[in-house]
């Protein structure tokens, strides 16, 4: 089946789905469709591209703080904080990219570069008393359309399930098109691309743009769902490591594997949280830990890989 008519597909039945769920189960949903579009912005630099970040919580947080605090001390409508977020997003993308970039920091260095910017944006963040400071920004529940505020969780699944479309779709054009064969070289082999004509540093400026913009896209949604943000919430290297996980499990660089990843980690955690709360504290880390040497070691593509071998070996 092609990516688009299997994405509509998939996109039609959780819609139709969405509605019969618990509240809890549509709680659930809500947090896969938003990890799941950062797992997706994630898979775009860190997977397409092969840069490793490590701090895509400052794109999250910044398009959450710059929606919140618009809507709070100037009124200005979530759905024009949504789309100024996603301008927010590609631009401190594209800045960070090109500042690094040039100097032609990669790997490692560069993981640690962006792990540095969203920590230290955390604690800037932390000590602006106009942003709330550590104690964060509460927005009032006035549930309309206009305010991206609904009055059941079915609102925010589809309002979730939108940013998660667009992200897919944002994937599926790139793969499509000379952009994803330029980020495909660049992650192989920086030097053969570059020999072959490609702007090694313009191809990374771009990606890191694109998914910082998508990444940037989840910030107001979160936050209009919780009503509340603060700096380690929004900005906390857990949500970056989340994001990486979830696109190794669900395999890098593939077209959906981020989003297969974010499906089985999600409902996972928050299982294993309801369940064993208060008395094991932090075992969902050590399960995340153990499912990732598995599929490391099992599965090397992915879970996207295993199920797509079973799919050929089955028409085979």
């Amino acid at each position: 089946m092609k990516p688009m008519l299997l994405l509509g597909a998939v996109i039609a039945l959780l819609a139709a789905l969405a509605p019969f769920l618990s509240i809890y189960g549509q709680h659930i949903f809500v947090l896969v469709a938003l990890y799941g579009a950062v797992a997706l912005a994630w898979n775009i630099l860190g997977g397409m591209a092969g840069q490793m970040s490590l701090g895509h919580a400052l794109f999250v947080g910044a398009g959450a703080y710059l929606s919140t605090a618009l809507y709070l001390k100037l009124g200005v409508s979530p759905w024009i904080g949504l789309v100024l977020a996603a301008c927010l997003g590609g631009a401190l993308g594209a800045l960070m990219g090109y500042t690094v970039f040039r100097r032609k920091l990669s790997g490692v260095y560069f993981a640690l570069v962006t792990l540095a910017l969203a920590e230290m944006t955390l604690h800037i963040v932390s000590n602006v008393s106009a942003l709330g400071a550590a104690n964060g920004l509460a927005i009032p529940a006035r549930p309309s359309l206009a305010n991206l505020q609904f009055t059941s969780k079915l609102g925010y699944c589809y309002a979730a399930l939108a940013v998660l479309t667009v992200a897919a779709i944002v994937i599926i054009v790139i793969h499509r098109t000379r952009l994803g064969y330029v980020f495909l070289a660049i992650r192989e082999n920086e030097r053969s691309a570059a020999a072959l004509g490609i702007d090694v540093v313009q191809g990374k400026v771009i990606a890191a743009a694109i998914s910082g913009a998508l990444a940037a896209l989840v910030g107001p949604i979160y936050a209009n769902y919780v009503l509340f943000i603060d700096p380690e919430s929004v900005f906390g290297i857990t949500l970056s490591i989340d994001a990486l996980l979830f696109s190794f499990v669900g395999g890098l660089g593939s077209l959906f594997g981020p989003l297969l990843g974010t499906v089985v980690l999600v409902p996972l955690t928050e299982l294993l949280r309801g369940m064993l709360a208060g008395r094991l504290a932090g075992i969902h880390l050590i399960v995340y830990g153990v499912i990732l040497v598995l599929v490391m070691r099992l599965a090397p593509r992915g879970l996207w890989g295993l199920l797509s071998d079973a799919i050929a070996r089955r028409r085979a």
